[in-house]
């Protein structure tokens, strides 16, 4: 066999066992547990109809994402729309609030590229028990020239990873 082969059958064999690194936090030890998500936007300033309709299309692809990861992190989670829905037995809650939205400029990104109109978002996160005690509280926030999207795949992963990590303690 030639060694430019080997070479290139090596990484193919490396990349498909492998994979391309995604960092997933699990449950240690692997048990399922009950998590409730909401996203609450109430409290941004007045914005127009197309930041509005941005922040819905944000918000929704977020909240897919984020009870998908829940899920490959050993987590049972459910997305709920309003506090009142919210049982005990659901498990433990994360009240997510939307305090900063910038969708950016979608159609300079489309035309320009990647140097048009960061897009940023800030959220607020609040994990609390089945009794309502708070168990973890912080801000997150993140610009990113690619769109509102990227920035919810990344605060998702961070947060995902922060509630693993008071899990495992």
């Amino acid at each position: 066999m030639k060694p430019i082969t080997l070479l290139i059958s090596i990484f193919l064999l490396l990349g498909l066992t492998t994979g391309c690194g995604k960092k997933t936090a699990y449950l240690n030890p692997p048990s399922i547990k009950d998590i409730a998500v909401i996203t609450v936007d109430d409290n941004l300033p007045e914005r127009t109809l197309e930041q509005t309709r941005e922040l819905k299309i944000t918000l929704e692809w977020m909240n897919r994402d984020l009870i998908k990861n829940f899920e490959e992190a050993g987590f049972h989670a459910t997305l709920i729309k309003d506090m009142q829905t919210y049982k005990p037995e659901m498990g433990r809650r994360l009240i997510i609030n939307v305090e900063r939205f910038n969708p950016g400029n979608r159609a300079a990104r489309a035309f320009v590229g990647l140097g048009a109109g960061p897009a940023a978002l800030g959220l607020n996160y609040k994990l609390l028990d089945e009794t309502n005690s708070l168990l973890l509280e912080w801000r997150d926030d993140v610009g990113s020239n690619k769109g509102p999207t990227y920035c919810a795949e990344n605060l998702n992963k961070k947060a995902i990873n922060k509630i693993v990590g008071l899990m495992n303690k």
